[in-house]
């Protein structure tokens, strides 16, 4: 009788593209590591123990278990316990978590909002210690550095509403709802980059408009 463990993970051909997890990971601030186990387990069809990562990325013990707090921690992954069909022993195995939109949310909950909100306290700071017409020029770096940080904030908590409308349990209309958002969603962003006025005018109807619309379960879109 076939178990679980007889099971290929992935095939040869698929696991080729793990090098594109890799690449990603290291591009967005994670380690190249923490792309290849991620990798693995959204390719594997089935769930992995640590023991398994480790024998198919010929990777260590310390390396895999670092890798896969790192990826709890972020919420792309899930760990549960099991129990092995051929001796009865316990086990811990690991799956990628299938919501990518969670995953993506919850990184700027964790890591980005602080990075960008550090980032424009800072400009902030500065901005406020520029008096001055010698200044001029630093003051003028600044805002567009907090003009900026604000853009990215209002995106930041636009995804991270949608998420969690998403995810709520027992509302199934949100998923449908979340179709129609992402047909509309290209057009919305249309208009918002050729609305006349300044910049900071955009930022101001993002962060007040855009974002409040969809905390109030998508009704900016019906």
């Amino acid at each position: 009788m076939q178990t679980d463990s007889d099971i290929l993970a992935v095939e040869a051909e698929i696991l080729k593209e793990l090098t594109h997890f890799e690449t990603f990971f290291g591009r967005i601030g994670f380690k190249r590591i923490d792309g290849s186990v991620f990798g693995l387990l959204v390719l594997a069809n089935k769930p992995l123990t640590s023991e398994e990562i480790e024998a198919t990325l010929n990777l260590s013990q310390s390396a895999v278990s670092l890798s896969l707090k790192t990826l709890s921690h972020f919420g792309a992954i899930e760990t549960r316990d099991t129990r092995d069909q051929r001796d009865n022993s316990k086990a811990k195995v690991h799956t990628a978590k299938e919501d990518s939109l969670n995953i993506v949310a919850s990184v700027f909950r964790k890591r980005e909002e602080e990075y960008v909100n550090d980032f424009k306290n800072m400009a902030q700071r500065v901005l406020e210690k520029s008096e001055g017409s010698e200044n001029i020029a630093r003051k003028i770096r600044m805002q567009s550095i907090i003009t900026t940080c604000e853009i990215a904030e209002s995106v930041m908590n636009f995804v991270i509403t949608i998420a969690q409308n998403k995810s709520r349990e027992g509302h199934e209309h949100y998923a449908a709802q979340y179709e129609a958002l992402v047909k509309k969603l290209p057009k919305a962003l249309d208009l918002i980059t050729t609305t006349a006025g300044p910049l900071s005018d955009i930022t101001l109807s993002l962060k007040e408009n855009l974002t409040s619309a969809f905390k109030n379960n998508f009704k900016g879109l019906r």
